[in-house]
């Protein structure tokens, strides 16, 4: 529990968003995969813009602390 209250923390101070934005903006868009034969094909919604933002926010590097 402390490990998810730590990430929901860390979540968002990275993005400005509250968890309860995020978690109801990522629930939103789902990959699939259908496998026919030897071919796989995915198909995925694209992200919004403000949603891309905020991942390159998660995903961004900083030095260590």
């Amino acid at each position: 529990m402390f490990a998810a209250l730590a990430v929901s923390r860390w979540i968002e101070h990275r993005t400005g968003w509250s968890i309860k934005k995020f978690v109801r903006t990522v629930r939103r868009y789902r990959t699939v995969r259908v496998r026919a034969r030897r071919h796989l094909l995915i198909a995925a919604d694209p992200l919004s813009a403000d949603l891309r933002d905020a991942l390159n926010q998660i995903h961004r590097h900083e030095g260590a602390h």
